[in-house]
């Protein structure tokens, strides 16, 4: 998936640079003002809404602008989303939150072709602007292509391919954009519930890296990092210039359907929570054999903590490390951590002879805590972590009886 990923973003950026090299020829990378009407009328910038689609990456839909000019034949469309996979360091820059998108853009026809084919509808909001501000929209946008402009550091809550070309319409706008009240309480992470739901590792996987901050209230401002929510607020906004005068900012709403049928990507049949209870289950069955035998299954320790710690790393990384939004309040670094892989060692020496262990006192009071304590944590903490942080209390509990006995 993400090969796949990878190569359809460097295909965008290839368009991207031989369409644009040739276009900066005719245009001179500059727009004029239209001489007469019928210009006028055949300029119409659209605001484009992606329909969710089936791969992580396209959960939550995309967006971008698109040029036409009806004289001309001209149809491009500039993408604040795309992004190399083959950069150095992709994977380190993804973890730490150093991405760098840019400014991209392709012949709508690409464009089309590429989210029509994976199910998306693509929605057009064709903008209600004055052909002075078209012009100053279009130079705008023909600035921040410019190979030292083009680059940003990506931001998936703060700043992306939807909050751009909002920041950039706002600008370019013959007075100020009203928005309608939006009086609807949520988080970010209740919004992001509302479109991986049905994906429960995705899901679970977001709520995993997703710290405290993002249980917080939002404005409606804030809401528009979701193409869809941004989309809505567009079609209710108006423009009000100096002289008082309001215009909806939306003079027209087209839909493109999708070329073929969302083929919805399958997922593992269990769920988190399934798994959670049947790894529970499990350590329930080896902890009594253990006191059957005697003896400690260290192999099942090596497995139970090597997963923990290999969680931890990831979540140890965002909490503080990463420039990710939200990830450094994140109370679940109590639960996983890289500190097991420090005492792997030892706890599977002193298993083997059942020595007893501070180790797992202290970590087994840790647990007891959280676990007792799981409803009030001021974080919506998944539900299936609860049986996780039972398998590793029984763990440590285990442990500590044999040793002790």
């Amino acid at each position: 998936m993400a090969s796949n990923l990878g190569h359809r973003a460097l295909t965008l950026l290839l368009c991207l640079n031989l369409f644009f090299i040739l276009k900066a020829q005719t245009l001179d990378t500059k727009f004029e003002e239209p001489d007469s009407t019928i210009a006028q009328d055949s300029i119409q910038i659209s605001l484009l809404t992606c329909t969710p689609g089936p791969q992580v990456y396209a959960l939550y839909g995309h967006m971008a602008i698109r040029y036409q000019n009806l004289l001309s034949g001209d149809d491009f469309v500039f993408n604040y989303g795309t992004f190399d996979m083959s950069a150095p360091f992709f994977i380190p820059k993804f973890v730490l939150g150093l991405m760098d998108y840019q400014l991209g853009g392709v012949p709508y026809e690409y464009f089309h072709r590429h989210y029509s084919g994976d199910g998306a509808d693509i929605i057009a909001q064709v903008l209600n602007l004055t052909p002075e501000e078209e012009v100053k929209l279009m130079n705008l946008l023909l600035e921040n292509y410019k190979p030292e402009n083009r680059e940003y550091r990506y931001n998936f809550l703060y700043d992306n391919c939807a909050t751009r070309p909002r920041d950039i319409l706002e600008k370019c706008v013959d007075g100020e954009i009203v928005y309608s009240q939006d009086t609807i309480q949520a988080t970010y992470r209740m919004l992001l519930h509302e479109f991986n739901d049905r994906w429960p590792w995705s899901k679970l996987g977001v709520d995993l890296v997703l710290g405290a901050e993002a249980d917080r209230l939002i404005n409606a401002r804030q809401k528009d990092f979701l193409p869809s929510y941004l989309m809505e607020h567009f079609n209710q906004a108006v423009i009000l210039d100096g002289n008082g005068a309001k215009r909806p900012l939306v003079k027209s709403v087209n839909v493109d359907k999708a070329a073929f049928p969302l083929d919805e990507r399958p997922e593992f049949p269990l769920s988190p929570m399934a798994c959670a209870l049947i790894i529970l289950s499990i350590s329930l069955v080896v902890s009594f054999g253990e006191f059957l035998k005697k003896k400690i299954a260290y192999w099942y320790d090596l497995f139970i903590f090597l997963a923990q710690g290999f969680i931890g790393i990831i979540l140890f990384i965002l909490f503080f490390l990463s420039e990710h939004p939200c990830t450094g309040s994140n109370w679940l670094i109590i639960l996983f951590n890289p500190i097991p892989l420090l005492f792997l060692p030892r706890i599977i020496n002193r298993g083997k002879h059942l020595r007893k262990d501070l180790y797992h006192i202290i970590y087994g009071v840790i647990l007891t805590l959280f676990i007792i304590f799981f409803g009030l944590i001021p974080q919506d903490i998944p539900l299936a972590v609860l049986p996780l942080a039972l398998v590793l209390l029984l763990r440590h509990i285990s442990h500590y009886l044999l040793c002790k006995k």
